[in-house]
């Protein structure tokens, strides 16, 4: 346990966020027994000092002071967590690919940079020098943004739609989204009329507003754990009420769901991309995690879509999954290679507290193995021609390292790179989905989260649509 006094109370929170980055999930708390980490907050001259000492050590961290609302804020924030970052890299000699960054997308920060005329080899460099972010990954970050450019400034008038499918036939033991078990289905029916409900009324508002859809996405849980009769009759009231998507996309994600009628109901509706995700091909460990699949099941499901005219298939990958080395994923990688897909997502794992992992109490792996995985994802990737187009992290993350989408040339996900650079309204259906909208004009994005409950959604369905039209109206008049 670590007892943590600043008295800047307000950020306890963010400095915890910094001292797990190199101690992991540890306990951390402002009273209480256990090693001490001290705090202190003071200004002279100008200058915000930021003194952190622990274990006979200490730091002295200065910034210069800024005056007015949010921005003092965020700076004051910024300030008390480098000090933080220092003195922990100090007393454990680790220094962490990402820097002081606790945040999910980085990018945004060297949008920021880009915004103030700082761009290039200098955009790395403030990168590298303001935040401690490593070359390789400050290189990653620009890669990216090259990678966006002409796809992340969305026209005022589109959003993007997100339609949340939260079945799955079995629950894998890294899952935290919310999702339960297909078992007999018996919520499946009530769940679709009630989902549909959401939908008639969300696109009248749509209608009203005289918006146009961007992208559109099916995710979950797993689209395709549906009957290809409900899943055609979801599609096709999606584009009855939500016409004129440029891209669509449905999460075909596990194998074992996808056959020919399924596959067709999605070419017939329109859906140009989908998602065959084998996580590993290695059959032990998807037993380990819960996938009621095999690799062969993979490659044929691939291989089917592939024979019926899909043209952009995404697979995902996950590094240090449990009991896996550096050898066992970069195997997964040349498979995954070997077929060609259009796009490949690498995540690395992140192991949450409402995960079965994190409940049988499975240790993460080295964090030293799940870099050489990424980074060797990444040279792999690269010379056969992908490259990284969007990137987020999570929390409790191996290695406290990245998820990040490669695709080829002309094959970036435009609902993934809206979605994580938080530059288009996201308009979100069904159970546990966050509308996402925003306020160019003010820079700022208000958040209107479903019920995560699938019982509770179908009886108060239309209280999730009254909330995003209170939010989106009291805003837009």
């Amino acid at each position: 346990m670590i007892r943590l006094e600043t008295n800047l109370p307000a950020f306890f929170n963010e400095l915890c966020e910094v001292i797990r980055l190199f101690l992991g999930a540890v306990e951390i708390r402002p009273e209480g027994d256990g090693d001490v980490i001290v705090h202190e907050h003071s200004e002279e001259n100008g200058l915000w000092i930021e003194r952190f000492a622990a274990s006979g050590r200490e730091i002295r961290h200065t910034a210069p002071a800024v005056r007015g609302g949010l921005e003092e804020k965020r700076q004051l924030k910024r300030a008390a967590k480098t000090g933080c970052f220092l003195l922990m890299r100090e007393l454990t000699g680790v220094s962490p690919p990402w820097g002081s960054l606790t945040g999910i997308r980085p990018t945004r920060l060297m949008y920021e940079l880009r915004e103030r005329g700082v761009e290039g080899e200098a955009a790395r460099r403030a990168m590298e020098e303001t935040f401690y972010v490593s070359p390789d990954k400050a290189r990653l970050l620009s890669d990216i943004l090259e990678m966006q450019k002409g796809l992340v400034d969305t026209p005022e008038n589109e959003y993007d739609l997100y339609i949340g499918i939260p079945f799955c036939t079995t629950r894998c033991a890294y899952c935290s989204f919310a999702s339960g078990e297909l078992g007999k289905g018996a919520l499946v029916e009530p769940y679709l009329a009630a989902l549909k409900r959401e939908m008639a009324l969300d696109a009248a508002l749509m209608d009203e507003l005289g918006l146009a859809v961007r992208a559109a996405y099916m995710g979950g849980g797993t689209p395709t754990a549906l009957t290809a009769r409900q899943l055609d009759g979801l599609l096709r009231e999606a584009n009855r009420l939500f016409p004129g998507a440029r891209e669509w996309t449905v999460e075909a994600g596990r194998p074992d769901t996808i056959d020919r009628d399924k596959l067709q109901v999605l070419l017939d509706n329109g859906v140009e991309r989908i998602s065959v995700n084998p996580q590993t091909f290695s059959d032990e460990t998807l037993r380990i995690i819960g996938r009621a699949h095999t690799a062969q099941q993979t490659v044929e499901a691939y291989e089917l879509a592939r024979q019926m005219g899909f043209h952009h298939i995404n697979m995902d990958l996950i590094a240090a999954l449990p009991g896996e080395n550096e050898a066992d994923f970069l195997r997964s990688l040349a498979r995954t290679v070997e077929l060609a897909p259009e796009s490949v997502t690498v995540h690395t794992l992140a192991i949450k507290r409402s995960s079965r992992l994190h409940e049988q109490g499975y240790l993460q792996a080295d964090a030293g193995a799940a870099a050489r995985m990424v980074d060797g994802a990444r040279r792999a990737l690269a010379a056969a021609g992908y490259a990284p187009y969007y990137l987020y992290r999570q929390k409790y993350m191996a290695g406290n390292l990245e998820n990040v989408g490669y695709a080829r040339p002309g094959y970036a996900c435009l609902y993934n790179i809206d979605n994580m650079e938080e530059t288009t309204r996201i308009l979100a259906e069904g159970a546990g989905a966050i509308t996402k909208w925003l306020f160019p004009r003010e820079r700022r994005i208000e958040r209107a989260p479903n019920l995560r409950n699938i019982e509770q959604y179908i009886q108060r369905v239309q209280e999730m649509a009254a909330r995003k039209r209170t939010l989106i109206l009291s805003q837009e008049a």
